[in-house]
């Protein structure tokens, strides 16, 4: 899976900086600034986690977060006919036959295109930080494919063109693999660069067990990040939207019907069911919780087999330089280039276990409150090597 061997005004004005100082350094500099602003505003668990990124990949890490940030912006206007969104997409659709949303994804599917097939030498202006700091990534010999992106993306637009809506768990595990299992992979890419991780690549190159574990644990991760992220998401696309991301089945076998749900979260219900349709809710989300939590203890069994193989293999090569040089320095045996990819799982747990404490109540107000958590579990769990 690994190779081994976004158009704001701000966003402009760095640009314009850019061609009034020409120096690549100040471009490469205000494109971080602003992405990395916008991860502090909109996606703080991956502000924070940058920080355990090597630095030779740090700002292609917040680049591919500020990405999912970005697409996760784009949508149809929801349900509601009347609000402006929607009737503009309408518009848009009945004139030119595309929705405000075909348009968006049109523009970073094209974009990401001319960041892969321009020179990265180029000196021209992508003017949009996230694409000349994934252009930059390409410049510096970074490993990134197209292909995650591409896959991304069309993942994303099939689930607004769904209206956010999912059968079954099976099928919310089948988005988030299209989705953020391919930005766990680009991750993991990037950090398999030669010039970032030769020792790993060694180590990988040694053992396609320990390749398949990789790739397995990326998966496993973005699965469970999904199902998470449609719990936790579930009060704005209610609330806002319209839209109901729970799986149908399981909402069906409890006897929670989508017009339920929605009034309970409009603030529309009846008064006399609704303790009856919140109890129904959290059986539906405890359920829904189960699928994101095996994917996760899936992860956390693959984490430890990987380290007990990459034991062996160090062993069985001890001749080898380049693996003799650096094992020794591998905290439980497992890399910084392969672990800290992982701990994007972190946000996912502590959710989960948030989740578990309030009941599987997602209309507590104490789950709305941001998680407080994940700076120290983080450096713990870096330490420890756990996810």
């Amino acid at each position: 899976m690994f190779a081994i061997g976004i158009r704001r005004q701000s966003c402009l004005r760095s640009v314009r900086s850019y061609s009034q100082n020409g120096t690549y350094a100040s471009l490469i500099s205000s494109s971080v600034e602003n992405v990395t602003q916008l991860l502090q505003k909109g996606d703080r668990s991956s502000y924070i986690l940058a920080q355990y990124i090597p630095e030779p990949a740090r700002n292609t890490f917040v680049a591919i977060r500020a990405f999912n940030l970005e697409i996760n912006k784009i949508h149809d206007g929801g349900s509601n006919t009347q609000s402006r969104a929607s009737r503009a997409s309408s518009q848009m659709s009945q004139t030119l036959g595309v929705s405000t949303a075909d348009l968006k994804f049109k523009f970073w599917s094209d974009l990401i295109l001319r960041v892969f097939t321009e020179d990265p030498d180029t000196t021209s202006d992508l003017g949009e930080p996230i694409a000349i700091l994934l252009r930059d990534a390409l410049r510096n010999n970074l490993h990134l494919d197209i292909a995650y992106f591409q896959q991304f993306l069309q993942t994303r637009r099939h689930f607004v063109k769904n209206n956010a809506s999912f059968r079954t768990t099976n099928d919310i595990c089948s988005y988030g693999e299209g989705t953020y299992s391919q930005l766990n992979y680009l991750t993991q890419g990037v950090l398999l660069s030669p010039s970032i991780s030769p020792s790993s690549i060694k180590l990988l190159e040694l053992s396609n067990e320990l390749q398949g574990l990789v790739t397995d644990i990326s998966a496993h991760l973005g699965q469970s990040t999904a199902v998470a992220s449609m719990i936790n998401g579930l009060r704005f696309y209610a609330s806002s939207r319209n839209q109901v991301t729970l799986p149908e089945d399981l909402m069906t076998k409890n006897g929670l019907s989508q017009e339920q749900l929605l009034r309970l979260f409009q603030g529309h219900a009846d008064p006399a069911q609704v303790d009856e349709a919140r109890e129904k809710l959290k059986q539906v989300v405890y359920e829904t919780s189960i699928v994101a939590n095996d994917h996760l203890l899936t992860a956390r069994k693959k984490l430890a087999d990987f380290q007990n193989e990459a034991g062996e293999v160090v062993r069985a090569h001890a001749n080898d330089a380049t693996l003799s040089k650096f094992a020794r320095k591998w905290r439980a045996g497992v890399p910084d280039t392969i672990f800290t990819p992982m701990m994007v799982g972190i946000p996912t747990s502590l959710y989960l276990r948030k989740l578990e404490k309030y009941d599987f109540d997602v209309l507590n107000p104490k789950l709305q409150q941001q998680e407080w958590r994940l700076a120290w579990t983080s450096f713990r769990d870096y330490y420890k090597r756990t996810i």
